[in-house]
C-alpha cells in the first residue's frame, strides 16, 4: 500500500509526462489487438468458403466443350462429395460506375442468379423482386458502388452495357477486386440473357472432394478425361484447386498483417524504451525526494515498487483505451482485407482476448520498469547527499567556454548535447526504429503500389503493351511478319496455352518461341529450354514433384507422352506452369499452332494506335464484330446486311465450335456478297499492360493506406516521445535557463539551442534507420515469400528519393516539433527561481 500510494501521488505530480507515454501504450494496444482479434486471413477465408460450401476445384470449359458425361465421370470417383456445373459469361473488359473516378479492367465470371447451384452458393443481402440488375460482391461496396446506382461494362470495342446495382452479395471465391484470374458477379435473368447473346457462354464446372490429397489427381483425370472425349488439349480453359487459390486470393492480406503487427512490435518496443528511460532520469531528478525518503524510513524496495506500480498503473488504463479505439480502427482494416481477398470480416466483441492482450502488455511495461529500478538500491542517503555521485571525481569539462572557438550558442549547444548524452543516445535509438519502419513501409509502397516488378513475379506470365488471339485457320506466319514490319514494334513472341499432365495431376504448358525476348518472366535457376527435350517449370510445379534441376519428368497430352530434362526454374510460388519450346510441345502434340502473339511497342507508340493498324491490316477482330457496333460503310448499300451476317457467322462459331463458315448473297443469279470467317482471323486485341495498370490500382489504395497509416502513427510517436524528452530537459535546465536568461540570452536564443541539441540525434537515427530499411526490407520480404516455397524472388531495388524522403520528413518534423516544445522557456525567468 505504501508503494501504491507513492505511485498515485507520483501520477498527480506529473501527469502530462504520464500522459505522454501512455499515447504509445495506446497505439501499440489498438493495433495489437485490431491484427489478433481479426484473426488469420487464410482462415477467415476458410471460415467464409465453409458457409458457403465453396468449390475444393472449378474449371472453366470453352464454350461447347462441356458434356454431362464429365460430372458423371466426377461422380463416379470415390472421394468426390458434390459435383455442380452451370453456365457463366466470360467477360474481359472494363468496369465502372459514374460516380467512380474512373473504370477498371474486368476479368469477370457473370452468373445467373435463377440457376440453382449446390457448390459455391451465393449469399445475396436483401434481394430486390421483379427488377432487372446486378449483384456486385460485398468488396465492391469498399470501393463506393452504390445500391441504386449505375454499373457499366465496357467490352474490348468500347461497347457500354449499363445496368442498375440492386445490392451486394457474399462469394466463396472471387470476391476480391485485386483478384488476379477472375471477379464474380451475379446478374438477373434479363441481364444475363442479354449479355449471354453478345458473348456466349462457357461451363463452369465445380467439384468439392472430403480428401484433399486425392484432390490434384482427381483433377488431372478429369482433364485427361475431357481432353481425349473431346480430341481438344484446349478444351478447359483454366482449372485451380482449393490449395492454390486460397493462397493467391490471401497472400497480400496477410503480408500487410504481419507488416503492421510488426510495426505494433516496434511502437511496443519503444514503449518500453521510454518507461526505461523515464525511470532512470526520474530517479537522477528525484535525488533530493529519493533520500528524503530515505531517511523518513521507506525502504528501496519500497520506493522502487512506487515506480513499477506508477507504470503499470498507466500501461493497464492505457491498454484498456487502446483496446477500445481498436473497435473504432478495425472498419478501415477490414476494408483493405475486403478489398483483397473478398472476405467480409465483422467487427465483433472479444473480451476474453482483449483481457489477454491487457494483461501481457501491461506485465512487459511492469518488468522493465521493475529492472530499470535497480538504480535506487545502490542510492545510500550519504551518496544522495552527493548529487548521486559515488566519489568526489569531477568529470574533465569537455567544452571550456572560454578556449571554445565559434559562437556562444554552438558551444551552448554542444555542451547541452554532451551532457545530455544518455537522452541523445536513446532518442538516436527510438528515432532509428521509427525511420526504419517509415522507409521500410515507403519500400512496399513503392514495390507493390508503384512499381510492377513484385506483381509480375507473382503472376508468373508475360506482360506486353499489345497481345492478339488469334483463330484457328489463321496464318500466324503471314500475321507475324505483319506485324513485325510495323517499325514501332520492337520485337513479339508467340505464346501458346497448353494443359499437360504430371505424375497424374494437371500443369499448364506455355509454349514460346523464342525465351530471349521474355521480360517478365524470370528464371531463378537454370536457364530456359532451348532443346525440343527440354522444360521449364515453376519453383510451385518443382516443389510439388520434388523436381530439381537435371530431373527428368514425363509429360502426358490425349495420351502421348515423352519425357523432358528440366533445365530451370521460375520464381513464382502459385503458378502451375510450365515452359516448352515450340518444337518441344510438337512431340506431344505434332498440330500444334501457337494461339497468341505479344507485342512489344516503342516509348510514345500506344495500344491504341497498335490496334488501329491491326484493324488497317486485317480489318475488324471478331470481338468487334461480336459487339455489334461495327459501323456500316455508307457508300454501300450491303455493308450493313454483311456486318450482320458476318457478327452471327462468328457466333455461332464461337458457340458451336464450328471450324469454319462461309456464306454467298445471289439476287437475279448473281453474287452481290460472299465472305466467310476466314475474312476475320483475328479473334481480340487486347493489352495485358493496362490490365495490369488496374490491378494495380488497388494495391496502391491498399498500400498507400499502409503507408500513409504507418507515417502518421510515426509522427505522433516522434512528437509524444520529443514532448517527453524536451520537459524532461527543460526541468532539469531551468535553473541555467533562468540564469542564461538574466545574463541577456533571449528565449528564441534558448529554444534553438536545445532544439539543435537534438537534431544530431534525429539526423544520425534517420538516415541510420533508412539505410537499414533500405537494405533488408526487400531480402525480408523474398524471405518472407521464401517460407512459402518463392525461390528466386526478383525486385528492383528501390529508389534512392525512397530512403532521403523518409529521412527528411523524420528530420523535419524532429525540428518543428522539438522548437514547438521548447516553447516552455518562455516561462522561466530568474525572477521565478529567485521566488521558487
Amino acid at each position: 500500500m505504501i508503494s501504491l500510494h507513492l505511485a498515485l501521488t507520483s501520477l498527480k505530480r506529473k501527469h502530462n509526462g504520464a500522459v505522454s507515454f501512455a499515447i504509445i501504450v495506446i497505439i501499440a494496444a489498438c493495433f495489437f489487438n485490431v491484427i489478433l482479434s481479426t484473426g488469420e486471413v487464410n482462415s477467415s477465408f476458410e471460415s467464409q468458403s465453409e458457409k458457403l460450401n465453396g468449390t475444393d476445384c472449378y474449371m472453366l470449359f470453352s464454350p461447347n466443350m462441356y458434356y454431362e458425361d464429365f460430372a458423371a465421370f466426377l461422380e463416379a470417383k470415390e472421394h468426390v462429395t458434390g459435383v455442380n456445373a452451370e453456365d457463366v459469361i466470360s467477360f474481359s473488359g472494363k468496369y465502372y460506375s459514374p460516380n467512380i473516378s474512373s473504370p477498371s479492367p474486368a476479368s469477370m465470371f457473370i452468373q445467373n442468379i435463377n440457376v440453382e447451384r449446390s457448390i459455391s452458393l451465393i449469399n445475396i443481402l436483401n434481394p430486390q423482386e421483379n427488377k432487372s440488375g446486378v449483384y456486385l460482391p460485398i468488396a465492391f461496396q469498399e470501393l463506393g458502388y452504390k445500391i441504386g446506382s449505375s454499373f457499366i461494362l465496357r467490352d474490348s470495342s468500347e461497347q457500354e452495357y449499363t445496368y442498375e446495382i440492386l445490392g451486394f452479395c457474399y462469394v466463396s471465391e472471387f470476391g476480391a477486386v485485386t483478384n488476379f484470374l477472375q471477379t464474380r458477379i451475379v446478374v438477373t435473368a434479363d441481364v444475363f440473357h442479354e449479355l449471354s447473346s453478345n458473348f456466349g457462354t462457357k461451363t463452369l464446372l465445380n467439384f468439392t472432394v472430403d480428401d484433399n490429397a486425392a484432390l490434384h489427381y482427381i483433377e488431372s483425370q478429369l482433364v485427361d478425361y475431357s481432353s481425349a472425349y473431346t480430341r481438344n488439349t484446349q478444351c478447359i480453359e483454366m482449372a485451380a484447386a482449393r490449395p492454390d487459390f486460397s493462397v493467391a486470393f490471401t497472400l497480400f492480406a496477410s503480408i500487410i498483417s504481419t507488416i503492421i503487427i510488426a510495426f505494433s512490435g516496434v511502437i511496443f518496443m519503444v514503449a518500453l524504451i521510454m518507461a526505461i528511460y523515464r525511470i532512470k532520469s526520474g530517479i537522477t531528478e528525484n535525488l533530493t525526494a529519493i533520500g528524503t525518503l530515505k531517511a523518513l524510513g521507506y525502504t528501496s524496495r519500497q520506493i522502487a515498487l512506487g515506480y513499477v506500480f506508477e507504470y503499470i498503473i498507466i500501461s493497464f488504463i492505457s491498454s484498456i483505451i487502446g483496446t477500445l479505439f481498436s473497435y473504432a480502427c478495425s472498419p478501415l482494416y477490414h476494408k483493405i482485407l475486403i478489398l483483397i481477398t473478398g472476405v467480409f470480416i465483422k467487427n465483433t466483441a472479444h473480451i476474453s482476448l482483449d483481457i489477454i492482450i491487457i494483461l501481457i502488455i501491461t506485465l512487459l511495461i511492469g518488468l522493465a520498469a521493475y529492472l530499470s529500478t535497480a538504480g535506487v538500491k545502490k542510492l545510500p542517503v550519504a551518496v544522495i547527499l552527493r548529487g548521486g555521485l559515488l566519489s568526489h571525481n569531477i568529470k574533465t569539462n569537455a567544452v571550456e567556454l572560454e578556449h571554445a572557438k565559434g559562437s556562444i550558442h554552438q558551444i551552448l549547444c554542444l555542451k547541452n548535447w554532451i551532457m545530455f548524452k544518455k537522452q541523445n543516445i536513446s532518442t538516436c535509438i527510438i528515432i532509428t526504429i521509427v525511420s526504419f519502419t517509415l522507409c521500410f513501409g515507403f519500400i512496399l509502397f513503392e514495390g507493390f503500389g508503384i512499381n510492377d516488378s513484385f506483381i509480375k513475379n507473382l503472376l508468373d506470365n508475360e506482360i506486353t503493351e499489345a497481345n492478339i488471339t488469334l483463330d484457328d485457320h489463321a496464318d500466324i506466319e503471314e500475321i507475324s511478319k505483319i506485324i513485325d514490319s510495323n517499325e514501332n514494334v520492337l520485337k513479339i513472341i508467340r505464346i501458346g496455352f497448353e494443359s499437360v499432365t504430371i505424375d497424374n495431376t494437371s500443369y499448364n504448358a506455355r509454349v514460346i518461341d523464342n525465351f530471349n525476348n521474355l521480360e517478365s518472366i524470370k528464371i531463378s535457376d537454370g536457364s530456359f529450354p532451348v532443346n525440343d527435350n527440354e522444360i521449364a517449370v515453376s519453383v510451385h510445379v518443382a516443389s510439388l514433384l520434388s523436381k530439381s534441376i537435371g530431373d527428368v519428368i514425363t509429360l502426358n497430352s490425349i495420351g502421348i507422352k515423352a519425357d523432358y530434362i528440366i533445365s530451370g526454374i521460375t520464381s513464382s510460388i502459385m503458378s502451375y506452369n510450365t515452359y516448352l519450346t515450340e518444337d518441344g510441345y510438337k512431340r506431344l502434340y505434332a498440330a500444334y499452332a501457337p494461339s497468341t502473339i505479344c507485342a512489344y511497342l516503342d516509348k510514345g507508340y500506344t495500344y491504341e494506335q497498335f490496334a488501329d493498324f491491326i484493324f488497317n491490316k486485317f480489318g475488324y477482330t471478331q470481338s468487334e464484330l461480336l459487339s455489334g457496333i461495327v459501323s456500316a460503310n455508307t457508300n454501300n448499300k450491303y455493308s450493313a446486311i454483311k456486318n450482320m451476317i458476318d457478327s452471327k457467322m462468328i457466333k455461332l462459331k464461337q458457340n458451336y465450335n464450328i471450324d469454319s463458315m462461309e456464306y454467298a448473297l445471289n439476287i437475279d443469279g448473281n453474287t452481290v456478297l460472299s465472305s466467310g470467317t476466314s475474312a476475320y482471323p483475328i479473334k481480340d486485341v487486347y493489352s495485358n499492360t493496362s490490365l495490369l495498370a488496374g490491378y494495380l490500382n488497388v494495391f496502391k489504395l491498399a498500400f498507400g493506406l499502409l503507408a500513409t497509416f504507418i507515417l502518421v502513427i510515426t509522427l505522433i510517436i516522434i512528437f509524444v516521445v520529443l514532448s517527453i524528452m524536451v520537459k524532461q530537459t527543460v526541468n532539469a535546465k531551468k535553473p541555467e535557463f533562468g540564469i542564461l536568461k538574466a545574463l541577456g540570452f533571449t528565449t528564441g536564443e534558448l529554444r534553438k539551442q536545445l532544439t539543435f541539441c537534438l537534431l544530431p540525434s534525429a539526423i544520425v537515427g534517420a538516415f541510420l534507420g533508412s539505410f537499414i530499411a533500405y537494405g533488408i526490407t526487400l531480402p525480408f520480404v523474398t524471405k518472407l515469400f521464401s517460407l512459402v516455397g518463392w525461390r528466386g524472388f526478383q525486385y528492383e531495388l528501390p529508389s534512392i528519393i525512397t530512403l532521403l524522403s523518409a529521412a527528411i520528413i523524420i528530420i523535419s518534423f524532429t525540428y518543428m516539433a522539438s522548437y514547438f516544445l521548447t516553447s516552455k522557456i518562455k516561462h522561466i525567468s530568474a525572477y521565478e527561481l529567485i521566488e521558487n
